[in-house]
Formats: C-alpha cells, sequence, structure tokens
C-alpha cells in the first residue's frame, strides 16, 4: 500500500511540475488528447491568466493591432497595449486576413466559434487562448467557412446581449455609471418582453 502511495504522489508532482504554470488549461489523460475546448464550459480554461503568453506572442509578430475575444470584463489593454474587444461571432470587413485571439472559453461554449477552427490557428498558454488567422475575405455569415447567423449566436455567460463593451467603457468611463444602468435596464425590459411575446 505504501508504494502504490508513494507512485501515486510521484505522479502528481510529475503532473504539477509539468503543467506549471498553466494549471488553468489543463486537462488530465482522461481528455485522451482533446483539446479542452471541447470538454471544458464556462470559465474552466481562461480566467486572463494567459494576457503574458498574448502579449510575447503578438510582440514576437509584430502585430499592432489585435481583436481579442477573451473571458471577462476587464480591460485587456492594461495587459496587451494592442488589444482591442472583439466578439468571435461578428467579424468586420477589416478583420479579413488578421491575427485574433480567442480565448478557449469562447470557442464553443461562450460563443458559438467553431468556424474559427477550420483555418490556421496556434494554442497559446496551453490551451487557455487561440489566435487564429482569419481569411481574407471573410465568408459571409451562415456559409461555408463563415460566422453564424444572429439566430445560431451565444452570447457571454448567457445574457441577451454582449454586455462585455458596457463594462470595458465603464472600467474606462466610470462617470457614465448611471447612464448605463439606465441603458441597461431599458434593453432588458425590451428582451424580457420580446420572450413573453413568443
Amino acid at each position: 500500500m505504501t508504494a502504490v502511495c508513494a507512485l501515486l504522489v510521484l505522479s502528481s508532482l510529475v503532473n504539477v511540475t509539468r503543467t506549471y504554470p498553466y494549471y488553468f488549461p489543463y486537462m488530465n489523460a482522461l481528455g485522451m488528447g482533446r483539446p479542452g475546448y471541447m470538454l471544458a464550459s464556462d470559465s474552466n480554461l481562461d480566467w486572463n491568466q494567459a494576457m503574458p503568453d498574448v502579449k510575447q506572442w503578438a510582440q514576437g509578430r509584430g502585430i499592432q493591432r489585435l481583436p481579442m475575444d477573451y473571458y471577462g470584463f476587464n480591460d485587456v489593454a492594461a495587459s496587451v497595449p494592442q488589444a482591442e474587444l472583439w466578439n468571435c461571432q461578428r467579424p468586420a470587413t477589416v478583420d479579413a486576413g488578421q491575427w485574433v485571439v480567442v480565448s478557449a472559453d469562447m470557442i464553443l461554449d461562450s460563443h458559438n466559434c467553431g468556424w474559427l477552427l477550420q483555418y490556421p490557428h496556434e494554442e497559446l498558454a496551453r490551451g487557455g487562448m487561440y489566435a487564429f488567422h482569419l481569411p481574407s475575405p471573410i465568408p459571409a455569415a451562415g456559409t461555408a467557412g463563415g460566422p453564424p447567423l444572429p439566430a445560431e449566436q451565444r452570447e457571454f455567460v448567457g445574457f441577451p446581449v454582449d454586455m462585455r463593451p458596457l463594462y470595458l467603457d465603464l472600467v474606462r468611463h466610470p462617470e457614465n455609471l448611471q447612464k448605463a444602468a439606465d441603458e441597461m435596464q431599458a434593453q432588458f425590459a425590451e428582451q424580457m418582453k420580446k420572450m413573453r411575446q413568443k
């Protein structure tokens, strides 16, 4: 029994050492090599701990503008200066041919961005985030190779709209808090009215 316990402790120490410092996106052998975004949901892979890796990756490529679909309400530009909030379900024409970074939590669970996986991509921070090279031009929503149609989109943490731009604006401009609260209340009331009509 002592030998079994010692073997299990040694196995755990090897895993801890090999995984350091990427504990969030770690998947054990039961994952059978599948990427974490296929196995985990919600915030189980990324809490923006990958930002130093993203910054280093972007600097190494000389990227000046980096659209990022990140998991959270914070301003990641403090960690990655060239980052800007992006929604992988709604790419703009200006994004065509560019590199973008998406949190592993946003690819299949919090957003509907599996369409990106067919394009060249790189795993960052051992699967906490992924960099994707978008095609040029980007196929239209709902077509082969394109992003989802509006009816197939999902928003972060189940909100009826993408709340992250609002929160980002409040982080940068706290004086707008009352105005934002009033607008948010009106938007939620409108969404609830639509839901009741269905």
